[in-house]
């Protein structure tokens, strides 16, 4: 094993840090609401469907449904519980005074960074995995397959990522816990939801190219065009990008330039793209902020 591969893996923050966010009593608590609200909205898409006043649904658009409901409940609360899990990571060495020890000790800036993400990501990676059963009971109705299903799962995966990596340079940059919180579910929210509403206002009033800029690299539009047939770009992102509005539903058809003669992308692809180049610019604007507090030695906080 090389040294730069030793320190990826064997690293004591890891362990310490995901130690101690589980072993109170918060931990399960999270994970029972987490699950819970899951399984409660579960609950209500199915009844609806079932008992409701509308037509039947056959088996195969209940399951279609109901895993669609599951996705995008579970992208929500990933997002909710992300920025929470991150933004303290670093920012609260430093209200309990350790971070100068962890600066001036033989870990290298780079493992410290990593040790906190790899620990603060840990715990949401714990509640994507304690969904799985209930997402494996929508299979028993069909109309999702293996495909559609790992697709999603890698898609919500990488947004925790992208949302932890920019909490935790949030973490170094700010002095105290709860501005870099508040920064960081602010900058979540406007990435997220709000930019995908502002863009299909846009696109309900006809400015196409403006609700492209905001939907592009959208993670909810990304789930959607995994749920409801994805959209196609080209090298250069051409091709058209199908805008859904519910389930089963095309709501429009947004063109793009034509795209020159090559590999087709979807658009779930780009967006993980999106999200993992946001993680290494993350990284590695936390490890700077920490490698100049290094060299300038301790600031009065």
């Amino acid at each position: 094993m090389t040294t730069a591969l030793r320190r990826l893996v064997v690293n004591p923050l890891i362990l310490k840090d995901a130690l101690a966010r589980v072993r109170t009593w918060r931990a399960p608590a999270v994970i029972a609401l987490y699950l819970g609200l899951l399984g409660v909205f579960a609950w209500e898409a199915f009844s609806t469907q079932l008992v409701g006043p509308q037509r039947p649904f056959g088996f195969a658009e209940v399951g279609s449904n109901v895993f669609t409901a599951l996705a995008l409940v579970q992208l929500a609360l990933v997002c909710l519980v992300a920025p929470g899990v991150a933004a303290g990571a670093i920012s609260g060495e430093r209200e309990r005074q350790t971070l100068d020890v962890l600066l001036v000790s033989c870990v290298p800036s780079f493992s410290i960074v990593w040790g906190k993400l790899v620990a603060s990501v840990a715990f949401v990676l714990l509640l994507i995995l304690s969904a799985l059963p209930l997402f494996a009971t929508v299979f028993l109705f069909g109309g999702v397959d293996g495909g559609q299903f790992v697709e999603t799962q890698v898609l919500t995966v990488t947004t925790a990522l992208a949302v932890a990596a920019v909490s935790l340079f949030l973490s170094a940059l700010f002095r105290r816990t709860l501005a870099a919180t508040v920064v960081a579910y602010g900058l979540t929210f406007a990435v997220t939801a709000a930019s995908w509403y502002v863009g299909m206002m846009l696109l309900s009033s006809g400015h196409i190219r403006a609700s492209q800029a905001l939907l592009f690299a959208n993670p909810i539009q990304a789930m959607l065009t995994v749920l409801h047939g994805p959209a196609a770009f080209g090298p250069r992102f051409g091709g058209a990008i199908a805008v859904v509005s519910g389930p089963g539903q095309a709501f429009a058809v947004m063109p793009a330039p034509a795209a020159a003669a090559g590999p087709a992308f979807q658009l779930w692809q780009m967006t993980v793209g999106i999200e993992l180049a946001l993680v290494v610019l993350g990284v590695a604007g936390t490890v700077l902020l920490l490698r100049e507090r290094r060299v300038l030695g301790r600031r009065p906080d």
